[in-house]
């Protein structure tokens, strides 16, 4: 018997609705595709439908993606900003630590950072890395630790807002 077309266009609007729901493997999917009564013309027909709603979505997922991947990157930099103004505000007052209501905001030193000049380093503090030399950072920033001195090294001490 052949399936009426809306009949077809209910058993593919529930077939669209397992496609979406992330708890459904795709086997099931095959299941209710093939379990889909009527011509092979009208089945790819709707598989097409399906196919392009599907990548319809998966388009406008994407952009929305870099949207917001936009707008964290912008968030990021405000943060950062106002963070270095409440720094330079509590370095002008004089305070390490201010208690609030809200919380707790200080200053305090960051763990040393290496900062590294690739260019002048020499060849004993790289690491050989499948045809390539990287620096050995653990082994460098231990030895700086110690107070020795390694050409194109050294240890940076940054500072940071914590909020707690």
């Amino acid at each position: 018997m052949q399936a009426r077309l809306f009949e077809l266009a209910d058993a593919f609007n529930r077939l669209f609705d397992l496609v979406l729901d992330e708890n459904v493997d795709l086997a099931a999917v095959e299941e209710g595709l093939q379990a889909v009564e009527g011509a092979m013309e009208e089945k790819v027909k709707n598989c097409i439908g399906l196919l392009r709603e599907l990548e319809a979505r998966r388009a406008a997922f994407r952009h929305e993606a870099e949207r917001l991947t936009r707008q964290a990157r912008f968030l990021d930099n405000r943060i950062k900003g106002i963070q270095t103004m409440c720094v330079q505000a509590l370095d002008a007052a004089g305070k390490r630590k201010v208690v609030t209501d809200y919380g707790t905001m200080r200053v305090q030193n960051n763990p040393p950072a290496l900062e590294l000049n690739e260019k002048i380093l020499p060849i004993k503090w790289f690491d050989v890395v499948p045809s390539k030399y990287v620096p050995a950072k653990d082994r460098i920033k231990e030895v700086l630790k110690t107070g020795k001195e390694i050409k194109g090294a050294r240890l940076v001490q940054g500072r940071g807002l914590r909020i707690q």
